[in-house]
């Protein structure tokens, strides 16, 4: 008994598909929301000069805690692979075996360092850095860019941050010494204050740096996101 001709189509295309899926179609192009963005990670301080002695070595906790720079490059470290599993392309300022530049003055330093940005040219440039006060009362974090077009990128990793920490959250605030050189949108995050006891017991700690970094993760995809 010969089989019917729509009905041998019929079984053809059941053979041919899985689950509603033609073989032959191709899979669905995954797409990653940082795909061709270069982001700059900035962890400050630790310049040295041309001894190798570190001359800028930032704010340290009290009682012999925490340096800034080791939180820094610490936090700079975990964002990085965060970044990169959403398809960015990242740059580090300095890492543990390659300090960053020596400079004689903060202002050119910090200049060279938003040049560094420019010539990457980085869709994103993250400064990552720790708060001091003689008063061992404050505590909290805060973003601070200068250029109307960083303001965004501003909000959005105060919210993300903010979202983990509701209680610490000091805003964001409009400050030259961002880096008025950089192109690009620039943010510098104080994480929370190295002078405080309890802040600055946490920044020292592997647990609190790997939840900074996903937050500071999160904030900058949220950003390319939109």
């Amino acid at each position: 008994m010969k089989t019917p001709t729509r009905l041998r189509v019929l079984l053809v295309t059941l053979l041919l598909c899985r689950g509603g899926v033609l073989y032959s179609d191709p899979p669905p192009a995954i797409s990653l929301p940082l795909t061709g963005k270069i982001i700059v990670l900035d962890p400050g301080h630790a310049v040295k000069d041309e001894s190798g002695k570190i001359i800028n070595p930032g704010a340290r906790a009290r009682r012999f805690g925490a340096w800034e720079r080791d939180v820094a490059l610490g936090v700079a470290l975990k964002v990085v692979p965060l970044l990169e599993a959403q398809g960015a392309k990242v740059y580090l300022t300095r890492t543990g075996s390659n300090p960053w530049r020596y400079n004689r003055m903060k202002r050119s330093d910090n200049r060279s360092r938003a040049i560094f940005a420019n010539v990457v040219r980085a869709n994103a440039y993250v400064r990552l850095h720790c708060d001091w006060n003689r008063s061992h009362k404050l505590h909290g974090f805060t973003s601070y860019y200068f250029r109307w077009g960083s303001r965004t990128l501003a909000k959005t990793i105060q919210r993300s941050v903010g979202r983990t920490w509701p209680g610490r959250d000091d805003g964001i605030q409009r400050r030259s010494f961002v880096s008025a050189s950089a192109k690009m949108p620039a943010v510098l995050l104080e994480m929370g204050y190295l002078s405080n006891p309890k802040e600055g017991k946490e920044l020292a700690t592997d647990t609190h740096q790997t939840a900074l970094a996903q937050v500071i993760a999160q904030g900058i995809v949220d950003y390319f996101k939109k």
